[in-house]
């Protein structure tokens, strides 16, 4: 009898203890999703400038969710299309108000697909398509409605990461190969089993569709787009300015196919215990690149390690393509860096200066881990090894949170054996 009280006391120690481990784990990953997804200053407006195409120019229009786009899915393709006179490059969303994007920031949409719709804004020869955060939800439908209509009219489709996502759910890949973010593709295999998914491929091209792979495959994603439309000599002009890593016009397509290994613990730990995050406050100024702009807030979302914030000295600022961005006020905090200024002045900018930025402050694990979530090579990126102490936070949560599951878990049995301490205590 006691043999049996003791392992189904153990037993419940156990399972109490997991279950408590776990309840932190999900309301950390819940909390991380959150943050990751936030962006407050959405609903404002700003006056947007406004123009029209050249002759000769192709149109292209870059899709804002109304549930929130990814940064870089946005920023990246919209910067390497409007860095050629060949294309006019706007955004576009549901309604005029400032769209979220990740990172504490929103952006002005130039027109809204209602104005296309009715010949008010200049139908888009090429439609990129970013990642959403609801692509199948109700809120989205507009977006599916404006993907799907475009399609049929004749545009081409630039569907960036989990875009494809957006895209699947607006019906456009059916019958196709596409591809996704390679953490996508699996649930992505069963969602939408009409489309062929394709593994290990930085972008997927079939008919006027094409779809890229991890975040940063945009940019050779665009970059084809551009051979495509306006010939290889304006995409290898672009694409010199852009320097992507190892990029060629016609380098192959295929590369390792990725997967969550021992190597992602520390950086699936900063997501599962996000308490006690710095923050991470980027200074926005008029004439950033887009690129810039995007890949401070991008490597440091991806690395968990820390929250966001953008500022800037007004709370709009115009970047180097006319893209208008909202940010919070600069007066009522203190930026930690100045996006398109991080290291030595000459030095390369983008995502390898914001690569040596994390460094800084997270582990060589972290830091890979991230090249790994958004495709980006960072061979040739000069990295720091960070203080023990810029380390700690992760590994510290972890023990605080066993000791308080185990604590929880030995309590029915501490308990018990005060109850019994006190009966005996009672007889004699």
């Amino acid at each position: 009898m006691k043999i049996a009280r003791r392992i189904g006391s153990i037993a419940l120690a156990v399972v109490l203890t997991l279950a408590t481990l776990a309840a932190i784990v999900v309301a950390g990953l819940s909390q991380s999703g959150g943050e990751t997804a936030s962006a407050a200053n959405a609903g404002s407006e700003s006056p947007e400038p406004r123009s029209a195409p050249s002759d000769g120019q192709f149109v292209v229009a870059v899709v804002l969710g109304r549930s929130g786009s990814d940064t870089a899915d946005v920023l990246a393709p919209y910067d390497v299309l409007a860095s050629s006179p060949r294309f006019f490059v706007y955004t576009i969303a549901a309604s005029a108000g400032a769209a979220a994007v990740d990172g504490g920031m929103s952006i002005m949409p130039t027109h809204t697909f209602a104005e296309v719709d009715s010949g008010a804004a200049p139908a888009p020869d090429l439609v990129v398509v970013p990642a959403v955060n609801g692509p199948a939800e109700p809120e989205e439908a507009a977006a599916r409605e404006f993907i799907i209509g475009r399609y049929r009219a004749g545009a081409r489709i630039l569907g960036v990461c989990a875009g494809s996502r957006l895209l699947a759910a607006s019906g456009v890949l059916d019958g196709l190969q596409a591809t996704s973010h390679w953490s996508r593709i699996a649930a992505l295999k069963i969602s939408n089993p009409e489309v062929s998914w394709v593994t290990g491929q930085r972008y997927v091209q079939d008919g006027r569709v094409t779809t890229t792979g991890g975040v940063t495959s945009g940019i050779p994603g665009a970059l084809r787009v551009i051979a495509d439309m306006a010939g290889e000599a304006e995409a290898r002009r672009v694409g010199e300015s852009i320097r992507y890593p190892g990029w060629r016009l016609n380098a192959p397509t295929a590369m390792p196919v990725k997967r969550f290994g021992l190597e992602d613990t520390a950086f699936l730990g900063n997501t599962a215990f996000p308490w006690g995050r710095p923050n991470f406050a980027v200074e926005l100024r008029d004439g950033v690149d887009e690129i810039d702009a995007a890949a401070i807030f991008e490597v440091y979302g991806y690395s968990q390690g820390a929250t966001t914030s953008a500022l800037s000295a007004t709370g709009f600022v115009t970047t180097r393509h006319g893209l208008v961005v909202k940010t919070s006020l600069l007066k009522n905090a203190t930026a930690t860096v100045v996006a398109g200024r991080l290291g030595e002045p000459g030095t390369e900018q983008g995502f390898d200066a914001a690569f040596e930025q994390l460094s800084n402050s997270a582990s060589s694990s972290v830091v890979h881990s991230v090249s790994k979530m958004i495709e980006y090579p960072i061979a040739r990126v000069t990295l720091d090894v960070a203080p023990l102490t810029a380390q700690a936070r992760t590994p510290i949560l972890l023990l605080v949170s066993l000791a308080l599951a185990v604590g929880i878990g030995m309590l029915p049995s501490t308990i018990l054996r005060w109850a019994r301490r006190r009966k005996n205590a009672a007889w004699k």
